[in-house]
């Protein structure tokens, strides 16, 4: 039988940036998985940053080691699953607020990632950078 520990995979804020060595993508997929009850401030911070249009899913997990209540039951925390389309710079700075607004360091609290996005269709983004939805496409 496998055993899972929680391993945090942030850094602390003194350390550097490994980020500012490598180019910003000038699009990211933000990804925010968070407890139900911080999902509104979650949509909080990212609207503050500048960022709408968010795609929301309910989910649900098991954290490792598994939250044992009465009876030896396990404790599903429901959650919320969140994507955001934004320009690089502003995902990445997103992320780090989530992080610090919502303790995501913590714990069983959540997570936030950024991807980098090669292409999208079907999407304009606005804001500072005008991206086009594809190549020649006005």
């Amino acid at each position: 039988m496998e055993r899972w520990e929680y391993v945090s995979l942030s850094f602390p804020k003194s350390f550097p940036n490994l980020h500012a060595m490598e180019k910003t993508p000038a699009i990211s997929l933000l990804v925010a998985i968070v407890t139900d009850d911080v999902s509104d401030r979650a949509l909080d911070i990212a609207h503050g940053e500048g960022i709408s249009g968010v795609t929301m899913v309910p989910a649900s997990g098991i954290g490792n080691p598994p939250i044992k209540t009465f009876f030896g039951l396990t404790f599903q925390s429901p959650m919320t699953i969140l994507f955001w389309i934004a320009d690089g710079e502003r995902a990445n700075r997103t992320a780090r607020k989530l992080r610090d607004e919502l303790n995501l360091d913590s714990p069983r609290q959540g997570l936030a990632l950024t991807l980098p996005v090669d292409q999208i269709h079907g999407l304009r983004l606005q804001g500072p950078t005008d991206h086009q939805t594809g190549p020649g496409e006005h």
